[in-house]
């Protein structure tokens, strides 16, 4: 035990006076140095940072990225590592390599507590690279926590944008219904709204332009298709926590309302449908959808009471007004 001890502090001293001669810039020793303490101590992220230190002052930026990256693997949560990576993929022109790094330095120091800096690498990110989503996500969850709801919408907005222009169009749309509750009046969320709406409506057409007019009826379809996509969205997270859920028979219910409201049976529909309500369930994508299969049985009234529930977000009212 005590021999392998004398190995091991061998080795650290080795790595001890490597550290100080890159202060004093001896290069060459330092360099010797951390090969030595390299073969007694290969798992330590130190020595690769060193390394990775010589190496770059050496002006030799593809072993120092090399090192770079092995020291903070091996670390795995120190984001003084990581930002070296990241420093050095941007000057290497590795910009989306950089921006992701970045994201992971945010991410560990975020973790760390240290909740500016972590959004400062976040940030950082999104200036190398605009449309990289997770920075945006991040940023958005960021600012809601500490109550700047302005700049979260900021960041969520952009966020529906990218995915939009990226042809996911629902959860684009769902973005922007998220954000809405906060600001129900606010045209510049109108608008992104607007946007992905129609591009869930159209997208099936070929060279669909923003521009072009959407009918009404695809307005429609849209709406219809975005409730059925939240309730799927609303059964997978019923599954995930079902065991914290005081009624898992809600989740029952409400997917056999959607497979029979798939095949055309609609009274099995809204009988499920009624149940998943009657069991605790109550968005206003299920009053949406049991409006519209009422509408199509011809239960005016109902259909009429079931809107005026899905009415309580925007959304649903803006849907709900082109219905009459």
């Amino acid at each position: 035990m005590t021999a392998m001890n004398d190995t091991t502090q061998r080795y650290t001293l080795a790595l001890e006076i490597g550290e100080e001669a890159i202060r004093q810039g001896k290069w060459q020793q330092a360099i010797t140095c951390f090969q030595t303490a390299l073969t007694g101590l290969p798992r330590e992220p130190r020595v690769y940072n060193g390394l990775g230190d010589t190496h770059l002052a050496l002006a030799d930026r593809g072993r120092a990225l090399a090192c770079y990256k092995e020291a903070a693997r091996l670390a795995g949560n120190n984001a003084d590592y990581v930002k070296k990576v990241a420093e050095l993929q941007e000057q290497q022109g590795l910009i989306s390599d950089a921006a992701h790094s970045r994201v992971v330095a945010g991410d560990i120091l975020w973790g760390q507590g240290s909740f500016e800096q972590a959004e400062a690498h976040w940030a950082y990110a999104i200036y190398l690279q605009g449309n990289l989503l997770a920075a945006h996500e991040r940023l958005a969850l960021a600012s809601r926590q500490r109550g700047d709801l302005p700049g979260a919408t900021r960041h969520f907005l952009a966020l529906a944008d990218y995915l939009r222009r990226d042809g996911r169009c629902l959860m684009a749309l769902h973005i922007c219904y998220t954000v809405m509750k906060d600001f129900p009046e606010n045209q510049t969320i109108w608008s992104a709204t607007d946007q992905a709406w129609r591009c869930v409506a159209t997208r099936d057409r070929r060279g669909n332009d923003s521009g072009d007019h959407v009918a009404p009826g695809d307005l429609l379809n849209g709406a219809a298709e975005f409730a059925q996509w939240q309730l799927a969205a609303e059964i997978r997270q019923g599954t995930l926590l079902s065991e914290k859920r005081t009624h898992p028979e809600a989740y029952i219910h409400l997917r056999q309302a959607m497979l029979n409201e798939g095949y055309g049976n609609a009274g099995a529909a809204i009988t499920h449908y009624e149940k998943a309500i009657a069991a605790g369930l109550a968005s206003p994508a299920i009053f949406y959808a049991l409006g519209l299969i009422y509408r199509l049985v011809d239960r005016r009234q109902e259909a009429r009471a079931a809107h005026m529930l899905a009415s309580r977000h925007p959304f649903y009212r803006r849907a709900v007004a082109l219905l009459e």
